[in-house]
């Protein structure tokens, strides 16, 4: 995972909520087996991620083992295509390993499996979670116990060409921005520019994570706390595609061609290409670097701005570390997962490899070293943070997406795209969406 949930994330975890859903009974059978671990008696630690990722997670075990002789870990690493396929076959053999990098978009489905150890025995113990808010600790809290670890903190926030405002002599944006404000500088954008660059790009219209925000805002879930049902009303879906309705027939944001060939490919972002300044794709700059040469900056979701709006962003998990159920291991698993979360020297060693860092703590540690970016980057997120914390009127962070998560989100991209190209009413639309979603998570 980048710094942020993205889009680019809810496609990759696609798979993984696939497989996790087509071989539920076959988990669920062996979930009481023996067999975690390693042949050789080491713990056994995998995770997913980057070159760079593997190196930092190697040379942070290195510390460890130096300061914990007695126990030896076995590291096994890849990247995301098939990790998950991978961990089910495990499973499934009696062989899973016993510590893993976790998807906060799976936690839920293999908590409930019986596949990963609940974790609260050892929480104020010896798993330090000091500085860990009660919101961020929601990402790897399934019917109330806590199955992983975050690594981070994850925010819904968007992407800035600041390079173009700044060409356009336009103001980088208040924090405080809302909806309207984004409308009238994506229009600014586009006058200013004289037609040749939009201010934000249709992806809002049909992201999952941007609508929920909005939702939050009038005081909705995402999804129902069983995760059968959609947590919202059809006027609350209604309001947001005419919100995007009006934006592009102002020529605030690009047509819907711009928007469609961008769909499952970051390369075709359209800050990426130059025709827009405002994304909601925060994959365009993640852990891997940029995919722009231009200087970026980030905004929060913009806020509601009708009476009674409440504060939509929450703080997510980045990813998660999780223990097997049926490993031998579990607590010393759980002093590498405290280990990662409060040593100074994997912090460091971490850096964003695996998130924004989840405490006050560990964020100081690794500022200095930030480029400038980066410490924009993480200073929003900071930012998005402590506004949640001081919020009054706040929604409990969802919790982890049920199976069909991923499905819903296609419904909502492909269904706000059928609007932008003039294929449906957002009347007729709507009732698409919603016979539709109904049958995925029924299913």
């Amino acid at each position: 995972m980048g710094h942020q949930i993205s889009r680019r994330t809810l496609i990759r975890t696609a798979s993984g909520l696939a497989v996790a859903g087509a071989l539920g009974p076959a988990l669920t059978a062996c979930a009481g087996g023996t067999g975690a671990g390693s042949d050789s008696g080491d713990l056994t630690m995998t995770w997913w991620g980057s070159d760079e990722r593997h190196a930092a997670y190697k040379k942070a075990l290195a510390t460890f083992q130096q300061n914990n002789p007695k126990i030896k870990v076995e590291t096994r690493y890849s990247g995301y295509d098939g990790y998950f396929d991978k961990f089910n076959t495990q499973v499934a053999g009696g062989s899973a390993p016993d510590l893993l990098q976790m998807d906060t978009a799976l936690v839920a489905q293999y908590a409930r499996k019986g596949i990963l150890a609940p974790l609260d025995s050892y929480a104020g113990k010896s798993l330090d979670l000091t500085g860990f808010s009660r919101t961020l600790l929601a990402a790897g809290t399934v019917d109330g116990k806590l199955y992983g670890v975050p690594s981070g903190i994850g925010v819904n926030q968007l992407t800035v060409n600041r390079t173009g405002l700044e060409k356009l002599g336009l103001a980088f944006p208040d924090p405080e921005w809302t909806w309207a404000d984004l409308k009238k500088i994506s229009v600014d954008v586009h006058k200013k520019s004289g037609g040749r660059i939009y201010g934000t790009d249709d992806v809002g219209g049909g992201t999952l994570q941007a609508f929920e925000i909005f939702a939050r805002e009038k005081g909705h879930q995402l999804f129902s706390a069983d995760g059968k049902k959609l947590g919202f009303t059809s006027d609350v879906l209604q309001e947001w595609w005419e919100y995007w309705a009006e934006m592009r027939k102002a020529n605030a944001c690009p047509p819907a061609a711009v928007t469609s060939a961008a769909h499952n490919d970051l390369t075709k972002n359209a800050v990426v290409i130059g025709k827009a300044l405002f994304t909601f794709d925060t994959g365009v700059y993640g852990a891997g670097g940029s995919l722009t040469d231009a200087a970026l900056d980030f905004l929060p979701t913009p806020q509601g701005d009708w009476s009674g709006a409440r504060e939509g962003n929450y703080v997510n998990g980045g990813v998660l570390l999780s223990a097997t159920k049926t490993s031998a291991k579990v607590a010393d698993s759980v002093k590498i997962m405290s280990f990662f979360a409060q040593d100074a020297t994997a912090i460091r060693d971490m850096q964003l490899l695996r998130g924004i860092p989840p405490t006050d703590k560990a964020r100081t540690l690794i500022k200095a070293g930030l480029n400038d970016t980066d410490k924009r980057n993480m200073a929003m997120a900071d930012y998005i943070s402590r506004r949640v914390g001081r919020a009054h009127d706040v929604l409990d962070a969802p919790q982890p997406p049920p199976q069909g998560a991923d499905q819903i989100w296609d419904l909502l991209f492909q269904s706000n795209l059928a609007i932008a190209f003039g294929k449906a009413t957002i009347k007729s639309q709507l009732g698409t969406f919603f016979d539709q979603a109904a049958g995925i998570l029924s299913a």
